[in-house]
Parts: structure tokens; sequence; C-alpha cells
């Protein structure tokens, strides 16, 4: 039995047959099909095909209904189909009334191009339909309800997985634990952790997901777009699902390899890379307990996890891309610049990073950054993007010394800066000309102090620059408006000599920056691909880098006049910041003066300072002698605080570090603080600078408690500072503001 779209179709080809008296139907032939005048007139109607306007459930109902009645249909040869009246459809035109004979049906091309006839002549060029908006064209509908031949049917393209791991472990062959004897033959001190070593073909790649070391004994390997050669220097990786993981891939080097033990030797060819992987013991996976939302970042899913151990705690190997962890991949414009920046400059220059958000700012500065440390000792990095910091909590503008390789998101590297100033928010919108101010004092101290050092440098004796230090600038993603503008200003205050823009030029012709533009070098970039399926905001990262810094030990301050990275080396995850042991503080002998900055801080008055204090997080500021006016405390408090002051300014001031009031007696005499910073910065630390930001919920809580329990003994309902319930009353959430909204004159 014919399928109503083949009726359909019947019908159509009935019109093109010319009319005439003869109620016969005469034979539609190529050549008549081939003929513009055997095209189908364009319909009057707007109605859409019944192919078009079914459910596809019911399209594909209906065809497995027609198949099968075809089937049967043709079981019996000896059944003449056109002598069975229930298998003809009588066609009425609306012209004719003509009949057509079930013969005329063979001689009808009903292919998957719906009105394109067969060419009967290879010498006669197939014509195409002018396009027409009233009739319908073919689409994939129409294939559904078509009897085509399944054979034909183009193979089902599988789908491509992005291998992370090409290397196959297999156990005394290419992968061998080392023992304490080996790791004293290799030059390594023995601490008693674990190692095991690894030997790579060219060409092989191996991914984990954790935290680990490695050195490379033979070859070389690239690691998140910096090559490493043969060292006993060490290199710590922090690999959780959170980020991008580096892939180590195995390459060639003419360096000078390590000696490997002796019972290893036959196991390693010259052409072969050979690396230690060491254990790490950091405590960052303890950041899972704090923030629950990061729980588990630091091992894959067990579904996806392979089944080689390597000996090495932390350690997971992983075999191809799957969901949430995603490889990082160099694009290739990124390889061609950073591969092309010079061998050798005398003189250090300034690369300064900008684009719009969420276009690989940060991580094309991590890359630029390990790429200068392979022919510099040390590099300045200037943070500009307070919303995403890549040393310090955000709302800061910091200036940090880098001396070894960034292999690990922001979170798994905060450190003390050489100079920073406090914006206390993720934005410079509430304050611009605070932060143009931050910016220019830091770039006044790398000219003066840094650019140029008369210390010793590392003291690490290699080939690499030690009496230079070039300056990195990682700029925000805000690129219109006042965004632009401010931009415009950091070129003018930075004057870079080498500018990187990732995607299209950020401004218009009436936009582009002027200053030097003799030295100027512009980059065109393209962005790195975002991972669509991250289950991680912009949000949580930053809670995160927060918690992280509250919970980090640093090492102890360097001494004056030098210029060293100084980057947690473990954390301290044991107990919540509810339970720690805090710092007793004197305001009337402690503290100068207290500065509330931001939006609506100019209205808080004195009696509520001790309120705005509470459970705050705090600046801690230090200024030179007679740049800040010692201020003398208000009747009814102890604190130093006057209405509509300004913070400290930063050509005369520093921040040390921030710190978290947790409580304060009633009369606001006594402060308890909770900070990381060494002891040794508190001292001249006397000026406290509340913003915008404030502690996260994770930070507030006890992970050690379940939630029925409440937060350290204490019942959830009478916890205060929270509220577990959704606000009532007007004013008790927080007021969205809407900025995609367009004036007429904009549209």
């Amino acid at each position: 039995m014919l399928s109503a779209v083949a009726a359909r179709k019947a019908a159509q080809a009935a019109k093109q047959a010319p009319l005439t008296p003869d109620t016969s139907v005469p034979k539609v032939t190529d050549k008549q099909a081939e003929s513009p005048a055997s095209r189908p007139p364009p319909s009057s109607s707007k109605r859409k095909p019944s192919s078009q306007s079914a459910p596809a459930a019911k399209r594909k109902k209906k065809k497995s209904q027609e198949k099968g009645k075809i089937a049967r249909y043709f079981q019996d040869s000896t059944t003449d189909s056109i002598h069975v009246d229930q298998d003809i459809i009588t066609i009425e035109s609306d012209d004719s009334d003509v009949e057509q004979d079930a013969d005329s049906l063979d001689d009808i091309d009903f292919s998957i191009a719906e009105f394109q006839p067969k060419v009967a002549s290879s010498t006669v060029p197939p014509t195409q339909r002018a396009w027409s908006p009233s009739v319908p064209v073919a689409d994939s509908s129409d294939e559904e309800d078509d009897d085509v031949d399944e054979e034909m049917a183009p193979p089902p393209i599988a789908e491509e997985t992005d291998a992370l791991s090409t290397f196959q472990p297999i156990r005394d062959q290419n992968v061998f634990t080392l023992d304490s004897a080996d790791m004293v033959s290799l030059g390594y001190a023995d601490d008693g952790l674990s190692a095991t070593l690894v030997v790579l073909q060219p060409g092989d790649t191996l991914s984990f997901v954790g935290a680990y070391k490695f050195s490379v004994v033979q070859g070389s390997i690239m690691v998140l777009g910096t090559t490493f050669h043969p060292a006993v220097t060490t290199h710590n990786v922090f690999a959780p699902r959170s980020s991008p993981i580096p892939v180590i891939k195995a390459a060639a080097s003419t360096s000078t390899p390590l000696s490997l033990p002796v019972r290893l030797k036959a196991h390693a060819q010259p052409s072969e890379t050979v690396i230690v992987l060491h254990e790490l013991r950091t405590n960052v996976q303890g950041l899972e307990r704090i923030c629950a939302t990061f729980e588990g970042v630091f091992r894959p899913l067990r579904r996806h996890a392979t089944n080689f151990d390597f000996g090495v705690p932390g350690l997971s190997m992983v075999s191809e891309s799957i969901k949430n962890v995603h490889p990082f991949r160099l694009p290739p414009s990124w390889a061609a610049v950073l591969f092309a920046l010079p061998e050798h400059q005398e003189i250090a220059d300034t690369y300064l990073i900008q684009g719009s958000k969420k276009s690989g700012k940060s991580t094309f500065a991590r890359t630029l950054t390990n790429q200068l440390l392979s022919k510099y000792q040390r590099v300045a990095f200037l943070e500009c993007d307070l919303g995403q910091s890549e040393f310090t909590p955000g709302g800061m503008v910091a200036l940090n010394i880098v001396e070894s390789p960034l292999l690990g998101p922001p979170f798994t590297h905060p450190s003390l800066p050489v100079s920073a100033h406090y914006i206390g928010a993720t934005s410079p919108k509430s304050s611009p000309s605070h932060y143009l101010a931050a910016i220019q004092a830091c770039v006044q101290t790398y000219r003066l102090d840094i650019k140029t050092p008369i210390d010793n440098g590392t003291g690490i004796e290699d080939n690499r620059i030690s009496d230079s230090i070039p300056l990195v600038i990682n700029t925000m993603g805000w690129t219109k408006g006042l965004g632009a503008d401010l931009l415009i200003k950091i070129h003018e205050i930075a004057q870079p000599g080498q500018i990187f823009e990732i995607e299209a030029p950020v401004f218009d012709d009436w936009m582009q920056p002027t200053p030097a533009p003799s030295r100027e070098h512009i980059h065109l970039l393209k962005p790195i691909p975002q991972p669509q399926n991250t289950v991680y905001s912009a949000t949580d990262i930053r809670t995160l880098s927060l918690l992280s810094y509250f919970h980090a030990i640093f090492p102890t301050a360097p001494q004056a006049d030098t210029y060293r990275q100084l980057t947690a080396t473990s954390w301290n995850t044991s107990l919540p910041l509810c339970a720690q042991a805090p710092y007793e503080v004197q305001t009337s002998t402690a503290i100068d003066q207290v500065v509330l900055t931001g939006a609506g801080a100019e209205d808080v008055v004195a009696a509520q300072v001790a309120t705005a204090l509470n459970v705050a997080i705090v600046g801690l500021v230090s200024c030179e002698p007679g740049a800040l006016d010692v201020m003398t405390p208000l009747t009814g408090t102890s604190i130093p605080y006057a209405q509509g002051v300004s913070a400290p300014s930063p050509m005369s001031s520093t921040c040390q570090g921030l710190a978290l009031i947790r409580s304060l007696s009633p009369q606001g005499d006594v402060l308890h603080l909770l900070t990381p910073t060494p002891s040794a910065l508190l001292g001249d630390a006397r000026v406290l600078v509340k913003g915008e930001m404030e502690l996260p919920v994770w930070g507030m809580l006890d992970f050690r408690s379940k939630p029925e329990e409440g937060v350290a003994g204490v019942d959830m309902s009478k916890v205060p500072f929270l509220q577990w319930e959704k606000a009532r009353g007007i004013g008790a959430e927080k007021r969205k503001v809407r900025r995609n909204l367009m004036r007429r004159g904009q549209m």
C-alpha cells in the first residue's frame, strides 16, 4: 500500500502533466520530468506537509507499520498489484478528475531529494529548483517516511575520545619502584617518601589526577606548555578535577642525563625519557572537607580511574577525557607566540595580557610565566584582576615574585606578595581611583627595586639570567565602559613592551592605547576552549581560594632587601576557623585606624562600627611613619574610627595580608584575629581596612560535626550570622541589578 507521502507526491506529479480532454493518464517520461514545466507549481496554501507537522514518534511508528505491510505484500509473488482494489488510491486533482494508473508510479522517482528528477543522459546537466517560500523543500522528516534501503544508509560516526594517557604501564618493564639506595644513587635526599621511576617512549603522554612531584632523569618532557630537562630539582604538580589537568608528554633532549641506578640502566634506552614521580605531602586534599563543594576533587570517579597502582599515594592515572576531567591543550596561536620569545634580553621587558572574561587570560599568564622562568631565575607577576587573583585572595592588587613553575590552579599556590594593596571588592567599579593608584604604586616598586635587583637571587647557579626580572601583568576581563577606560590607564602606567590580546581587539579604533607605540608589540591570540560541563563557577573558585589562604602555612618572613617567592608549603585543615586559636589584639594600643570602604561604607556611624567589624575580613595595612594621622577613639567605643575616611594612599602604605575578625568585645577594646600572615609582619600592620568581601558560609561551619549537631556544639538556629531559611521582608535579600538593558538609541 502506498504511503501518504507517496500519494501526495503522486498528486503533485499529476499536476505536472499537460491538461487534455482525454481522461487517460499520460505516461510521464524522463524528458517531461526534466522540463521546467514539469516542476510543481507554488502552492497557495501555507500549511506545512504532513511529514513536517507530525511528531517524530508518530512518524517512526508509522514507518515501522508501513515496512511491515510492504513485507507481507510481496510475500505472494503471483498477486498482481494492479488488480487489487484495496491497494489503489484514487487521487482527485483540483483542476481535473484524472485517475492515475499504478504503472505511472513506477516512472516517478521518489528519491530523498524531493522534486529532483533523475537525469536520463549524462550529457544533460541536472536542473535545480528555484527557491520558493511556498513550495516545501526536502528535509530529514521526508527521509523517515520514504522506503530507503537500510544497507545504503551511512554508518553511524563513532564519538571521538580525547586520549590523555597513551602510556601503557607495565610493572618492572617501564614502571619501577625506587628504594632508598636508588634515591641516593639518583642524587635525591632520602626523605622516606614513596617514589616511582617511569620510562616513556618518544611521544607518550601521561596524565594524573591528584598531587605529586616529578623530576626528569633522562630526555625531556613538556608540561603545561613548559619544557623540563634533566635535573635533580623536583616540581610540585596539583591536578584537581576543577581545572584542566596537566599532560606529561615525552620528548627527545640533548641535555646530559642523570646517572641511573645500576639495576635500571638496562631498561632505559638513550632515545627514551625517564622521569621520577615523588609523593607530595601538603595536605591540600584537606580543603575538600572545609568546602564540601569540592569534595573528591583530587581523585577521579571510581568508574573512571585506572586499576594500575604507581605506588605513589594521592596519584591516580586517567586515560581519556571524561566528564569533569579535561586536559590542558596549548592552542597553536599560544605556542607560536611563546616559543618565539627572545632568547636573551639585556633589559627585562614588561608583558601585559588583556582580553574579555573567560577567554583564558589567567591560564596564558601562568603559561607565559613558566616560559619566562626557563630564561630568568625570577619573574615578577602583577595581579590586576580583583575577582580571580593568582597568588592572593580576591580584592587585592598584588606584586609577587615567582621562582618555580606554576603547575596548578591558583588555590594551590597562595603566596605572600612583595607589595600589595587591599581594594576590598572583586571589581574596581566602586573605587576606580584607588584601584589605579594601587597599580601605579606596584609598578613604581617594580621599577625602583625589583627590575634590576641588588640581592643574590635564588642562589642557584645555572645559565639563566639572575640580574634582571621581567614583569607579567594580568588584567581584568572588564573591557567595556569604565573597564575599557581603566585598561587604557593601565597601559599608560605600565607602558608594556609586549601586549598579548586574546580574541579580537578589545578596543575600537578611537579607543586604542597610545603610549609608546614604537615599543609595543601586540600579539593577537585565540581564546582557549572552555569546558562545557564544568560544575564549578567563578564564585566557587573564589571561595576555595579564600579558604585556602586562611588555612595555608607560609614560611617565615624574608630578610630585608630580598625578593623571594614565599608560597605556602602546606595547609592546616585539622581544625575549622571557629576552633583555631586567634590573636588577641588590644585596639587602644595596637590599632591606629579602622577604615571602611565600598558602597555604603560612608553611612556607617561610629555606634555601628563594632557590628560591621564582627566576623569581617579586613586588610592588615602598614603605613610609613607620618603618613597617617593617629585618631582618637570616640566616646563610648575603643575603636579608632571616623566616618567617611578614605583608605591610606597606596604610595605610602602596603597590605601585609588579610585577617578575619572572629569576634570582638562589646566595648570594642579587644579583637580576636585569625590570619596566616607571619607574625614578623604583623607588628607594622596598625590599620584595618574593611571592604565589601565577606567570609563564605563554608568558612563559618564546623566540618567535624554533622549538620544535626550544629556548629561547634551550638544549635543551627542559634548560630549567629547564619540564616538557614529564606530571608523575609523588604531589603532582606541582595538587590539584583540588571545591566543588560539597552536604551532605544543603543539598539
